[in-house]
This record gives C-alpha cells, structure tokens and sequence, in this order.
C-alpha cells in the first residue's frame, strides 16, 4: 500500500506560504490585534475574518470571497494580498500570486517608522513572494537570481528580531521557514529547528499544525500525533487538520483510523481548495483499495 508522506503537497505548502507570509490568529476577544494579547496592533476585522476562514475554518471557498470584501475596505493592510498571494498560489497563478506580492511590500513599505517589526515581516513576505515568483515560472535554474531574495528574506526576520525576539508573530513565521528549511536537508537538527515555533509562537492551530508537519516530514509519528490533536482543539472544524491527522495516523499504520479521520475531512468537501480536495480523495481512495470514500 502507498502511504501518503511525502515533501509538503502544493496546496499544503499554499497554506504554509500564507502562514509564513501572513501570520495572524482570530481571537475574537482582541479584535483590535488578533494576534498579540498586548502591545496591540490594529488589523482590519475583515481580513482577519478572512485569515479564520482560511486557517482556523479551513473554509478556502469562504476565505476567497471573504478576502475580496477586505480588500475592498482595508487596502492598506498587507495581510489582505498576503492571503490573496496564497490563493493565487494555491491555483498556480503565479503572475497574480506576484501582483499581489508587490501589494505587500507596498503597504508593509507604508508601515516603516509607524511599526518597523511589521514592516519587516511583511518585507521578508514580499521578498518570499517574489522568490516563489522567480522558481514557478522559470524553474528550478532560475534558483540563483531568486538567492538574494532568499537571503533578504532572513536579513528582515533579523531586523525584526532586534526589535523583539519574543514577538509570537514573528517566531511563527521564523518557526515555519526554520521547519521547512528543515524538512528539506536532512543534516538539520529537527529540535532546534522547530525552537522558535514551541517555545514563542502563536496561534496556537499553526504552531501545533507545524510542528506536526514537521514530525510527520521526519517520519517520527508519536509526536506528529500529539501535534496535530493539539492544533485541533484549537480547530476542531478545519478538515485539513483532520487530513493531516489521517496521514500520520497511516504513517503509525493506524489505517482503519487514518481512514476515518481522510472521511472526516471529505465530510466538508464543499469547503475546501480544489486541488486538496482531489489529494484527499486520491489518498482516501488508496487506503480503501480503490474504492471511493463518502463525502458530502
């Protein structure tokens, strides 16, 4: 039997990108900030509706729409064409995922000397954008002029390091390039690498969704499986949680479990991005021996 593990799937990485580019929770009681419990920044209700469909829902058909109302009313906020980025990614449209990059970096531009930290997470975003831009649509021998974008990328995490090495926002993001850095050079210490994202990260349905995709990308599935049951109690509605419990639940060779958790996630098939929709099923289908699973 196949078993689904393999490097990070395209619209997983989708999420993962917006997580790294767009990192924001949805704790209703700080709407002014949804992020942060003090030292409150504003973020526009609107997109942080978008971001809690996207993220904590696992809503993307709702998240699309609701994106498009929050531009319409804050277009200053670089979150809002962070999450457009990553729906654009998600459907291989690379020349919007870039319009949207540039977006980025203007309104993280705006923010310089009003709140540095957040200019330079959103001009790391943006860096990170335009790299992905560059190795989409010229392939993998463009990698060399995309470098420089890469390194800017880590000089801004840096900078917004100096200002406050503790921000959760900013260990997030730190915490998922540390992890996928990770999952990609075997040599990496896997511990160290997800530091950031234990000790200081928030919210918590992607710290914990993370490290779970860190563990289950190391083959280590104990701790996959406490990741991810953590990140669902946070979100207990989101299928892609649910799918990403069933692979590691394949990988411990829990298969009549695993299926379960595959026919939970294709319960809200109505929801969910189309190209992850048809990975659920693909991988549902092979743990049932080719027999399609139920969904609604």
């Amino acid at each position: 039997m196949k078993r689904p593990l393999k490097p990070i799937s395209a619209p997983i990485f989708a999420s993962l990108l917006a997580a790294l580019v767009s990192v924001a929770t949805a704790m209703p009681s700080f709407a002014a900030d949804p992020f942060r419990t003090s030292n409150a920044r504003a973020i526009g209700s609107e997109t942080q509706k978008a971001f809690e469909l996207m993220f904590k829902e696992g809503n993307y058909v709702e998240a699309v729409k609701q994106i498009d109302k929050a531009i319409g009313t804050e277009a200053d906020e670089p979150l809002v064409f962070a999450l457009r980025a990553s729906t654009f990614y998600a459907k291989e449209d690379y020349l919007g995922m870039q319009v949207a990059g540039k977006r980025v970096r203007r309104n993280a531009e705006a923010l310089q000397g009003k709140d540095n930290l957040r200019a330079y997470l959103y001009l790391a975003a943006s860096d990170l954008i335009e790299a992905g831009y560059i190795v989409k649509t010229e392939g993998v021998s463009s990698a060399p002029r995309a470098l420089p974008l890469v390194q800017s990328v880590f000089d801004n995490i840096k900078k917004a390091q100096d200002i406050d090495p503790n921000d959760p926002e900013l260990n997030l993001i730190k915490g998922y390039i540390d992890m996928l850095i990770a999952s990609v050079l075997p040599l990496s210490d896997l511990e160290s690498a997800l530091a950031s994202l234990k000790q200081y990260a928030a919210p918590d349905y992607l710290k914990w969704r993370g490290i779970a995709l860190a563990y289950r990308d190391a083959r280590i599935a104990a701790p996959a499986l406490e990741a991810v049951n953590k990140a669902l109690v946070s979100a207990p509605n989101n299928p892609e949680l649910y799918y990403l419990k069933g692979q590691v639940l394949w990988m411990g060779n829990n298969v009549p479990e695993a299926k379960k958790q595959f026919e939970l996630a294709l319960s809200k098939a109505k929801q969910l991005n189309p190209s992850l929709l048809s990975e659920i099923r693909e991988q549902c289908r092979n743990i049932s021996g080719g027999v399609a699973c139920p969904e609604k």
